[in-house]
């Protein structure tokens, strides 16, 4: 038995703006999880203040090439993650690559908006295609403009959860399971989670209302994986990391410095860890 979990990470790399696998990469590994990157896209930074980036999407075949070399050499994983695609082309190589480890628990965040709105490099068929990785994975992680796009509906802020409780039931109808949804308002929490799982619908929130700041969804998702994949449930892997990306907010809220920078998570690692 390996004495770490390992897990595969199909997502962005931005070499500057700390965000994507630049956040999980270090999260995970200070939680004894060992992290393996397989980029989709690469970025010179994030595409939040820096103007336009380098960007270098990474072509499906690699990804492809990646699963049979492990195959070929017995390498398995605890977990796969599949973040940020970047574009369509690349959806039918994840799939493959997700194939290839059947018994494997894969989770997916399907990132592509906020704010009630597709990023600008994306549309209404992303959402579509996107759809096709439902059935592939455990757990999705949107935030809540994604559970609107990927249910094909209007975007509403409300804090009438119903709404949220009606997306979860038309996304499993789609082939979703387990769903936990980020930036859910209810009265003075701007930006709690709802934890569907096996029907059972639950709001998390802290009444804290705190500053917004690149990275924190990536920062949440290394500390989801970390937390699950120690064995813990994902209620308590969805509270226990909703505690550390509030606490890394906190942190980074007491220095004044350009909020391109993203989030800090190295000072509040050092405290958990």
């Amino acid at each position: 038995m390996r004495p770490v979990k390992k897990i595969a990470l199909l997502h962005d790399i931005c070499s500057v703006g700390k965000a994507a696998m630049m956040n999980m990469t270090p999260i995970l590994s200070m939680m004894g999880i060992e992290a393996c990157p397989i980029p989709t896209v690469l970025l010179s930074t994030h595409t939040g203040g820096y103007g336009t980036p380098a960007i270098y999407h990474v072509p499906g075949e690699y990804i492809r090439t990646c699963a049979d070399h492990y195959k070929k050499e017995n390498i398995t994983f605890d977990a796969i993650f599949v973040g940020y695609l970047g574009n369509v082309d690349v959806i039918d190589s994840v799939i493959y690559f997700i194939s290839q480890f059947p018994d494997t628990k894969v989770i997916l965040d399907p990132i592509m908006g906020d704010h009630g709105k597709y990023y600008s490099n994306f549309d209404e068929s992303y959402g579509t295609s996107m759809r096709r990785l439902f059935p592939y994975s455990d757990v999705i992680l949107p935030n809540l403009t994604e559970m609107y796009l990927l249910a094909g509906k209007e975007y509403q802020i409300t804090g009438n959860h119903r709404n949220v409780l009606h997306l979860c039931e038309e996304l499993r109808k789609m082939g979703a399971k387990d769903m936990i949804i980020t930036s859910v308002p209810k009265d003075d929490c701007k930006k709690g989670i709802v934890l569907y799982e096996d029907d059972a619908f639950l709001y998390i929130g802290n009444g804290e209302v705190l500053k917004e700041f690149h990275g924190a969804g990536d920062a949440f998702d290394g500390m989801f994986l970390a937390r699950l994949l120690q064995g813990n449930t994902l209620l308590e892997s969805v509270q226990a990391s909703h505690a550390f990306v509030c606490a890394c907010i906190r942190e980074s809220e007491k220095y004044d410095y350009p909020e391109r920078e993203g989030l800090l998570i190295e000072k509040t690692l050092r405290k958990i860890v």
